[in-house]
């Protein structure tokens, strides 16, 4: 059975600039390849609060855990301490059983591309049971739809 998934016609992005923290950073002065997906936490973070869904009240505190199921990042420029880069968080599908952001990381001097990654998020319960979000909770599915159907289509996937 396909689920029904809201994908970008547009696009709904958030885009911060920062600059590299030392503590960020590996014995070889570059941000260690593992933190990329902390950067990427916070996009999505910001990116939610950006459209008014702050993530500890939109699922934290409404028994939704969002946990990571798959998880990718292509490495293409080093960051280095003190640089400046751009990350742009892009959420690329709502669906009613997941949610899938995409990241572009640039420099912030020439806006070279440091790194793109993607992250893929299901909806589950405290017990850890994957469920369809439209269906137990049409409340929130229904502040979803509304925060993004201004960027989105409905298709199938």
């Amino acid at each position: 059975m396909q689920k029904e998934m809201i994908e970008a016609c547009g696009s709904i992005s958030n885009e911060q600039v920062m600059e590299v923290r030392w503590g960020d950073c590996d014995a070889a002065g570059i941000v260690y390849y593992a933190k990329y997906f902390d950067l990427f936490t916070d996009g999505r973070v910001a990116l939610l609060q950006q459209v008014g869904l702050p993530y500890q009240q939109t699922f934290h505190e409404q028994g939704i855990v969002v946990v990571a199921v798959e998880a990718s990042c292509r490495y293409r420029k080093n960051l280095k301490p003190e640089e400046k880069y751009i990350l742009n968080t892009k959420l690329a599908r709502l669906g009613r059983t997941r949610m899938v952001f995409e990241y572009i990381i640039t420099k912030f001097d020439d806006h070279s591309i440091a790194c793109e990654g993607k992250t893929v998020h299901t909806y589950v319960d405290d017990t850890g049971k994957p469920f369809d979000l439209k269906k137990r909770r049409p409340d929130l599915w229904a502040k979803l739809e509304e925060c993004t159907k201004q960027f989105y289509c409905l298709g199938n996937i």
